[in-house]
């Protein structure tokens, strides 16, 4: 085989979210309750497997959850919710945090109160950060396998900044230098059988002093169920805390982290 042979064939390789199963783990808590309802809701519109097992949640439930999807094989993750207040979001938020720090694959994690929505579907509309990058087309390609199982519809979300997790502030985070343009090239590679929309923050988001996870919370607020980020190498799972991270932490719906494409 050569080496065009083996790149080809790594760039049609089927994606991890694809052939493993959907994980569950959950200590009983509300949090893991909702963990479980949207595993059920995920695995029901697709023709996945879900593994679903009790997680002690004494004793490091996160080394359990990540040993819990690296022993399945898991494809997807799901965690619950860090929002339970001060107390609690230190205690399950350092969960949640470990384990997209952690997991062999993509992480979803549950919004507080997910098992006890009454709407039908409860996966209708889907989000995606997106800024042109490699990391927004794979979050973007993911999105839209998710928008196909559950035929939810996808709304583009592109900020003035980089909206994919890396390091705010670093060499490789440089303003957009034309948003509507970069919304109007992705909504353009999206599959005509999904219904897609965008819209581009308003730049001006900056001098209020929120952070870009804090601007795509607030783009969320109304209607979406899930919002699809990804991440921008394999180390950023170590400094995940200026844009993934921090968004479990303040986002209104299930964040679906995408993993780096060669980190896992």
């Amino acid at each position: 085989m050569t080496a065009t042979d083996k790149t080809n064939d790594a760039a049609v390789s089927t994606p991890r979210y694809e052939t493993g199963p959907i994980v569950v783990g959950s200590d009983g808590s509300p949090g893991g309750d909702d963990a479980v309802a949207l595993a059920h809701d995920l695995a029901g519109a697709s023709s996945r497997r879900l593994i679903a097992e009790k997680v002690p949640g004494v004793t490091a439930p996160s080394l359990g959850l990540v040993g819990l999807a690296e022993r399945e094989g898991a494809g997807t993750l799901v965690v619950g919710s860090p929002h339970r207040g001060a107390a609690g979001r230190a205690l399950l938020g350092s969960v949640a945090h470990h384990v997209l720090h952690h997991a062999p694959c993509e992480v979803v994690v549950a919004p507080r109160g997910y098992a006890g929505r009454e709407r039908h579907p409860r996966i209708a509309k889907i989000a995606v950060g997106y800024d042109g990058t490699a990391e927004a087309r794979t979050a973007l390609h993911r999105a839209e396998a998710l928008a196909r199982d559950t035929g939810a519809s996808l709304h583009l979300i592109v900020a003035e900044d980089p909206v994919v997790a890396g390091i705010e502030g670093s060499d490789e985070s440089r303003p957009l230098t034309n948003a509507p343009a970069v919304l109007k090239a992705a909504l353009a590679t999206v599959a005509p059988t999904l219904e897609a929309t965008g819209e581009h923050l308003d730049p001006g988001w900056r001098q209020g002093g929120k952070s870009i996870a804090d601007a795509l919370a607030a783009a969320c607020e109304a209607d979406v169920d899930i919002l699809v980020v990804g991440t921008r190498k394999p180390l950023d799972r170590l400094l995940l805390g200026s844009v993934a991270g921090h968004l479990i932490d303040v986002a209104p719906c299930a964040v679906l982290v995408v993993p780096h494409e060669d980190g896992g």
